[in-house]
């Protein structure tokens, strides 16, 4: 991936984090979704890899990361450089102002947030696009089980010994309920592809509209 090659005078904790990112993610095949022009906002961008990508990938596309982890905004941010169409900021989905953004990219985040909060946070997705924008929703479905189960444990080590990725609690859903809680939450168009085939995690992408 050639944003990884921004990382590079990081230091060592950071460089190993996207490198081990981009390995086990598929996020190229989130970004054959995003679009080629338009703005884009990544919500709970992390060290930025994604947005990253997506910047160099399309340079008419204007990328937006947020993420409520100052440490991890301050190294995406120190890859920026000269670049105009990517930035990052320290927020959370409920500091974002902008309604009109093309598409809004969320990658492993929903599952950190507690299921109670789900049809909220949906809502705000689809309120931060423009009508006919897009999610890309790209998050693990509990199956096969071996794959869950797996994928369990590892976020157990990264988020409640390591610390390295901040959440409560963890809460995942099965690709009929999360089609239908985008639909109570006002999207169309829900479209489902399972992006597991090669990982050890069972990836899935939901893409939806806003009408």
């Amino acid at each position: 991936m050639e944003a990884l090659a921004l990382y590079g005078g990081l230091p060592a904790s950071v460089r190993v984090h996207t490198r081990l990112r981009s390995w086990t993610c598929p996020m190229d095949a989130v970004l054959e979704r995003a679009p080629s022009a338009g703005r884009m906002l990544e919500v709970g961008c992390g060290h930025g890899l994604f947005a990253n990508a997506a910047a160099l990938a399309h340079p008419g596309l204007e990328v937006l990361g947020i993420d409520p982890d100052p440490e991890k905004i301050r190294w995406a941010q120190s890859t920026v450089d000269a670049r105009g169409n990517v930035r990052f900021r320290r927020e959370g989905l409920g500091g974002v102002a902008e309604r009109d953004f093309d598409a809004v990219a969320v990658l492993d985040v929903l599952y950190l947030v507690p299921r109670a909060e789900w049809p909220e946070f949906l809502r705000g997705l689809r309120e931060r696009l423009r009508p006919g924008g897009r999610l890309l929703l790209k998050d693990v479905e509990p199956r096969p089980w071996w794959k869950f189960y797996r994928c369990l444990a590892q976020e157990t080590v990264s988020v409640r010994l390591l610390g390295i990725t901040h959440g409560s609690a963890f809460a995942f859903a099965d690709r009929a309920e999360m089609e239908a809680l985008l639909r109570e939450a006002g999207f169309e168009e829900v479209r489902v592809r399972g992006l597991g085939a090669g990982y050890l995690t069972p990836h899935v992408l939901y893409e939806a509209r806003r009408p």
